[in-house]
């Protein structure tokens, strides 16, 4: 069994994005990357590979690895940014010291965390848009190396 052949094994999109990644030549950290053997449709994912590294580690921190475990993910950290519109809501209205002192220390831990939240949100809506591009590539290569594969064979036979 191959290293292509386990990380194909991970399933999901946590799967495909190793799997993509080995493609890249971006794993195993121990092989130095070749670039000059790459197919033309990986060579332009070498210039977002810092990206696809962030949402590589996105999925496998969260253990997402269908399209509902990923909107679901989405769904929460979209509600919590909401949270805090809502705590600030809550403040305007009369309510009395020990809630309003409570409120605004809930928004200030949400202010901590919110450029992570909405980094990751965005993390989120860049994996529904590339995995579907992943699929198409990764297919498209299986198909032209199948077929290079068939022609030399075809030209060894010819030989002899």
């Amino acid at each position: 069994q191959t290293r292509a052949q386990k990380l194909k094994k991970k399933g999901g999109l946590y799967g495909l994005y190793l799997y993509y990644c080995y493609r890249l030549g971006y794993l195993p950290k121990y092989k130095k990357q070749n670039n000059a053997r790459l197919h033309y449709l990986l060579k332009d994912d070498l210039m977002k590979l810092d990206k696809i590294t962030d949402e590589v580690r996105l999925l496998g921190r969260e253990n997402i690895s269908t399209d509902e475990q990923l909107f679901s993910y989405k769904t929460s950290l979209e509600e919590l940014i909401a949270g805090r519109t809502h705590l600030r809501k809550k403040i305007r209205t009369n309510i009395d010291d020990g809630q309003l002192q409570a409120a605004k220390d809930e928004i200030t831990s949400i202010n901590g965390e919110l450029k992570k939240l909405r980094r990751e949100v965005k993390l989120c809506e860049d994996i529904a848009e590339r995995s579907k591009v992943m699929e198409e590539n990764l297919e498209h290569i299986e198909t032209e190396e199948q077929k290079q594969q068939r022609k030399e064979k075809s030209r060894y036979e010819q030989r002899w």
